[in-house]
């Protein structure tokens, strides 16, 4: 049995968009896993992969950390249902996960960072109260997310536009089907659509919001069937 250590918050809530690329690569390969929760705390269940962060897949005798390396794994231990069809050289989706680590996720982290102190498991406060208050110069999560939105959803809708024009001509990131590039992208909306309300990141005139909604229908509505705060 596969198993995937992923991040959990309070209330089993899963936010992480690097083990839901994990676990959207999963589904597409056809392949049956056990989830394992790690809190912000528990770092020890992670060790034994010399990891501090999820995601961290154990199959079999493979361990292996980060969410492109379990992409990349999971292509070569189980070729068929390829995660990178129309793209041999990876280069595509490798422009897409790290558009989306920087300037995808620079944009959401600050409109959802209260919402993110509000819904972790309670041994976790304290660490992320230390940790993320060092990254956005305040613990006061609130007021800052607050101002981040005001200006925030507008910045974030005109960084997509790369995805846009990509979309205006075919319906995935990847071509006609969807594959590894476009759960990249559809892993960093289930971060925020996990445990933040009241935050419509989307226009729905946009075509990435017409892209979105095909990608919650994926693999009988796996996404809508995601436990929300």
């Amino acid at each position: 049995m596969i198993t995937l250590y992923d991040l959990a918050f309070d209330n089993e809530l899963r936010p992480s968009p690097y083990c839901w690329r994990a676990k959207l690569a999963l589904k597409h390969k056809g392949l049956a896993w056990r989830d394992e929760p790690v809190g912000f705390n528990e770092k020890d269940k992670i060790a034994f992969a010399q990891s501090q962060i999820v995601p961290v897949l154990h199959d079999g005798t493979a361990v292996v950390k980060d969410s492109w390396a379990i992409a990349l794994h999971l292509d070569k231990a189980y070729p068929d249902k390829p995660l990178f069809p129309n793209d041999p050289v990876k280069a595509h989706a490798r422009f897409v996960n790290g558009w989306s680590d920087t300037a995808v996720h620079g944009l959401i982290f600050p409109m959802v960072v209260g919402d993110m102190l509000d819904t972790v498991r309670p041994q976790d406060r304290d660490y992320i109260i230390e940790s993320r208050s060092k990254r956005i110069g305040t613990t006061d999560f609130a007021a800052f997310q607050k101002k981040a939105r005001e200006t925030g959803v507008t910045a974030f809708r005109q960084v997509l536009e790369p995805a846009r024009r990509v979309l205006n001509q075919q319906p995935f990131l990847s071509g006609d089907a969807p594959a590894y590039a476009d759960y990249i992208l559809f892993g960093s909306f289930l971060w925020p659509h996990t445990f933040t309300k009241k935050l419509d990141l989307l226009d729905k005139n946009d075509v990435v919001w017409g892209w979105r909604e095909c990608m919650f229908d994926l693999f009988d509505g796996f996404g809508r069937k995601v436990k929300t705060a």
